[in-house]
């Protein structure tokens, strides 16, 4: 019984030694979150001094809406921003660097991207690479509406993962060439 008792241990033993362990899209979300840091805020610089981002400005409806405060003309030498912003747009202006405030230059929140869904998950034939594509989720405020050429609601990403000794983990790698010669 005895001799029963540790073949069978050993049998199971080995059996869940030797089995791959292959990538899931539970592990592979939560190592995409914690390495990219998800959810990230999208940022976008507006020149206060530049007469074409006032005029954008005045044309995406923050004046209406009373986030934003647009001059429509300036004196010769006046030095003062052609756009100002109201205390309703405190909430998605950023910390701007000393070079920055010299410049009439303003950072601005214009969405929290968040981490979506796992699309696929391609396994290499070794069992110790996998390409992983997901999507990603942007969720807009109203100073979205100052880019130009407006601002994608979904974005596909491609990282690529390694299996270590310790387990899975998300490569810095950039292209899938480098990715196969790793």
């Amino acid at each position: 019984m005895k001799k029963l008792l540790f073949i069978l241990t050993t049998l199971i033993l080995i059996m869940t030694c030797c089995q791959r362990k292959e990538l899931d899209k539970k592990l592979a979300s939560a190592l995409i979150i914690e390495k990219k840091q998800y959810p990230i805020i999208v940022v976008h610089d507006i020149f206060r001094g530049d007469p074409a981002h006032a005029y954008t400005i005045f044309k995406s409806g923050l004046v209406e809406k009373g986030f934003a405060k647009v001059l429509q003309s300036k004196k010769f030498g006046d030095t003062t921003a052609f756009v100002s912003f109201t205390a309703a747009a405190q909430p998605y202006l950023l910390p701007t660097s000393k070079e920055d405030k010299i410049s009439k230059i303003q950072r601005v929140k214009v969405a929290d991207e968040e981490f979506g869904v796992i699309k696929e998950i391609r396994m290499m034939s070794s069992g110790d690479k996998a390409i992983v594509q997901y999507i990603t989720i942007r969720r807009k405020n109203v100073f979205a509406a100052v880019i130009k050429n407006g601002l994608k609601d979904t974005l596909n990403h491609e990282v690529y993962f390694i299996r270590a000794d310790d387990g899975w983990q998300l490569m810095d790698k950039k292209s899938e060439i480098e990715f196969l010669s790793y």
